[in-house]
């Protein structure tokens, strides 16, 4: 055998390496959605579309402030639940359709509510804020919020760790009112310190999907592999046994934010 065929058949041998995203993550779980260790609905669906095109995935658990620093120094590749707002759009990559994000490639989507104290006349249209006299309180880290309530040039007070802690400032009267997840909001409202106390208004402050952000970086260096990518989550989160684990993971949130 001629010595260009035998090195031909050593390469084609060799084992190829799997291409590894690596993904930061929330060090505070956002249920259903988002885990330290990779057990939310997002994560879920990011893995399987991970394992169906060959990525190898590593996980990092940080602040969310951090995560979003490592991302735009290339220091993480990703993120499993990114909103689609300016402040990332320098160094965050999203699936595409057009000039915009493709929801149809999402990995979910979610509401964020607004929240007051029942019997203020604080209130929220679903364009403006009526009535404020005191900051709005928002989540550490909720970039997405952040920039839209910033938009409003109004007092906010983005310190709370999580909205149970802004529920609490709610109620101390730090706030007038207190901007968060309907999911784990309509939870803490069932909870006795709350219930009775606190009241959600009728109109979302946001309903968005919300994408696997890839670093700008890596979608440049693995463009058809990134675009695999987000097609593989489109379709999975659309699956049958998807959406049972999906269903089975909002019953198990349900459980864990109730205890």
């Amino acid at each position: 055998m001629h010595a260009p065929a035998t090195l031909l058949m050593l390469v084609l041998a060799l084992p190829v390496q799997a291409v590894t995203l690596r993904l930061c993550v929330d060090e505070r779980s956002h249920l259903p959605f988002v885990t330290p260790k990779g057990e939310g609905i997002a994560d879920v669906l990011v893995r399987e579309a991970a394992r169906e095109v060959g990525i190898a995935l590593e996980y990092r658990a940080a602040p969310i402030a951090r995560c979003r620093e490592e991302l735009r120094v290339n220091v993480a590749d990703a993120f499993p639940m990114t909103p689609y707002t300016t402040a990332l759009l320098g160094f965050v990559a999203y699936p595409m359709n057009g000039s915009e994000a493709d929801p149809g490639r999402a990995v979910t989507s979610a509401r964020a509510m607004v929240f007051r104290r029942v019997g203020s006349k604080v209130d929220w249209n679903g364009s403006a804020f009526a009535q404020l006299t005191a900051p709005v309180l928002l989540q550490f880290g909720s970039v997405l919020l952040l920039d839209r309530v910033k938009a409003m040039n109004v007092a906010i007070d983005d310190s709370g760790k999580t909205l149970d802690a802004n529920f609490a400032k709610l109620l101390a009267g730090r706030g007038d009112l207190a901007i968060g997840s309907e999911f784990t909001g309509q939870v803490l409202l069932a909870q006795p310190q709350f219930n009775g106390k606190i009241e959600a208004l009728p109109l979302p402050f946001t309903d968005e999907p919300y994408y696997l952000g890839i670093s700008r970086r890596f979608r440049d260096a693995n463009p058809q592999l990134t675009e695999r990518l987000w097609e593989a989550i489109a379709r999975i989160r659309h699956s049958p046994a998807y959406q049972r684990t999906v269903q089975k993971a909002v019953e198990d949130a349900l459980r864990t934010l109730k205890e």
